[in-house]
């Protein structure tokens, strides 16, 4: 086949692929668009738009939202950079109307010369809420180890032990904690979206002398079995956790429990892996991060102020170690020891 009508061919065939993808689900789900401004401002709602069209080098393409993750504009305000669902990358110019949102705050039009990004978020049907005393985010927390509490649009830790739990390095536990739909069978292929916020350490509780500036997190999920003592068995989850230099690590573990009476000491479990790693991450306390988590099937994706750090398909999720397995399971959050910390604009949707 001669070289023109072969790229006829494969322009043809694409375009052919994108008409099937806008096709293949008449009853997708509403989506939402997190908008970042040139001006630093960030304005998020339901789009008046279903699709984008693209101009690339080589065809014309309408690519429904539901498969673009993020877009770029370029500097010129007419090219863009988009990053799909399925992993590819495209550039080309991009001939949009301002973007009708509705938002919080009412119906607006954004024109593009306006825009620096877009993300493209989930907007499925929303996760079972579960049972817990503290409601956020529509969901319903279970605060352990420390007291939490809803501060304007923030959740955040306090320092203060709950009552009645024996807190400290000789005790059951360190560290602010967040559970919520642990087990739950409900949770399997979902998508979590929040800002993570690292705080230091206040000087009102500090038992152990920790450095002031010191800052540490995880991210739990598909928390398939969770104690609020480390000395009893049964931490059974993936964990993404950030510490203050910014290195990073994604890991699961089955049946985590410090196997002595109470204390920190002789750390077992019956089985655990390390998924991905990472480094120079940079966190603002004030600010926070955007974080976000699919989980599907077996894939895992994570992406941190709309960069993917993780894309991992893990084999091993349905296998069962230590009589657990991690294809269920709700959502949470630790603070490493007396490191304070916030979330804000949680939401929780099904895949």
């Amino acid at each position: 086949m001669k070289k023109s009508a072969l790229c006829i061919a494969m322009v043809a065939a694409v375009a052919l692929a994108f008409t099937a993808w806008a096709k293949e689900d008449k009853t997708e789900q509403q989506l939402r668009l997190e908008l970042d401004l040139v001006d630093g401002s960030c304005v998020i709602g339901t789009p008046g738009i279903k699709s984008v069209p693209v101009q690339t080098s080589y065809a014309k393409m309408d690519i429904p939202l539901k498969q673009i993750l993020t877009l770029k504009m370029g500097e010129d305000h007419e090219t863009a950079s988009l990053d799909l669902q399925n992993g590819d990358k495209l550039k080309g110019v991009i001939n949009l109307e301002p973007i009708k949102l509705e938002t919080v705050f009412g119906k607006v039009a954004i024109g593009t010369e306006y825009i620096k990004d877009i993300r493209v978020m989930p907007g499925g049907p929303v996760m079972p809420p579960g049972e817990g005393p503290l409601s956020f985010g529509g969901i319903n927390w279970t605060p352990w180890r420390t007291m939490f509490e809803v501060q304007g649009d923030k959740l955040v830790s306090l320092p203060k032990a709950r009552p009645g739990f024996n807190y400290g390095h000789g005790g059951n536990g360190r560290g602010a904690t967040l559970r919520a739909n642990i087990g739950s069978k409900d949770w399997k292929d979902y998508s979590v979206e929040f800002e993570f916020g690292m705080r230091g350490v206040d000087p009102a509780f500090n038992p152990h002398g920790l450095p002031l500036d010191y800052r540490s997190g995880n991210i739990v999920f598909h928390v398939a079995d969770a104690k609020e003592s480390w000395n009893e068995t049964g931490e059974s989850l993936y964990n993404l956790g950030f510490a203050g230099d910014g290195s990073w690590n994604l890991t699961c573990g089955y049946n985590f429990r410090c196997a002595v009476q109470s204390g920190h000491g002789n750390p077992i479990s019956d089985g655990s892996r390390t998924l991905a790693e990472g480094k120079d991450l940079k966190h603002d306390p004030k600010t926070g991060n955007k974080i976000r988590i699919d989980v599907r099937g077996t894939h895992i994706q994570i992406w941190v102020d709309g960069e993917k750090i993780v894309d991992v398909r893990d084999e091993k999720m349905r296998e069962a170690i230590g009589g657990q397995t991690l294809d269920h399971g709700g959502i949470g959050f630790n603070r490493g020891f007396e490191s304070m910390g916030w979330i804000r604009n949680f939401s929780a949707k099904r895949l």
